[in-house]
């Protein structure tokens, strides 16, 4: 369940400029959404992803602060009493949220924002976006839809991070948000990773204008 604080709109909006565009991209687990951000960010300097805060511990090789902001569960928790998200949810037994320091500390520096988030952290975005013209005029929602299903389960094994259960359980979930990919203002249908990325920098560039 999706949990938005009311208060939120008013602590950001003193933090943006104008020129500011919030890029939230999502897509089932496989997709590629992460590379295509990355190429994004090395190409334009002055695009950030914004590090989501997780309760699902690290994966080998990923970085505190860099990856995710690790969290135990009762730190979570904690943080969701005191306010800290602009939205969380929970997903597959694990926490996944935006800080609020996150993105007005990046905004205050005039950052290009991507928000690498799933289908209801998207939706909880539009929610924000519709009852807040400053934000709507700077949100751009991009869904990456794999080729098939099999190619995105192929991807999945190929990662050889997730068992067999946990890809099962992805593609259940996969399968749901492939019914929301309309709802996005952008779909990519997801090919090569240099196609894929063409089309990310195309829509970056064409928002940007």
């Amino acid at each position: 369940m999706l949990n938005i604080p009311s208060d939120f709109v008013a602590y950001v909006l003193t933090a943006m400029d104008k020129k500011n565009v919030i890029m939230v991209i999502s897509g089932p687990a496989g997709s590629g959404k992460n590379t295509v951000a990355e190429r994004l960010m090395e190409e334009f300097k002055n695009v950030k992803r914004v590090v989501t805060s997780t309760s699902r511990p690290p994966r080998k090789g990923e970085k505190d602060g860099i990856d995710y902001h690790f969290l135990s569960p009762s730190e979570f928790e904690s943080a969701i009493k005191n306010g800290d998200f602009y939205e969380y949810a929970k997903v597959h037994g694990r926490y996944y949220g935006t800080s609020r320091r996150e993105i007005s500390e990046n905004l205050k520096n005039g950052r290009d924002l991507i928000l690498i988030i799933d289908v209801q952290g998207a939706e909880s975005w539009r929610k924000i976006a519709s009852e807040n013209p400053e934000i709507s005029d700077r949100l751009s929602t991009i869904f990456i839809a794999p080729d098939s299903v099999e190619e995105l389960r192929a991807r999945l094994r190929g990662r050889a991070t997730e068992t067999d259960d946990d890809i099962e359980r992805r593609m259940k979930t996969a399968e749901s948000e492939l019914k929301q990919a309309d709802r996005f203002d952008w779909k990519i249908n997801s090919a090569s990773k240099d196609e894929d990325y063409a089309a990310l920098r195309k829509i970056y560039l064409h928002i940007k204008s």
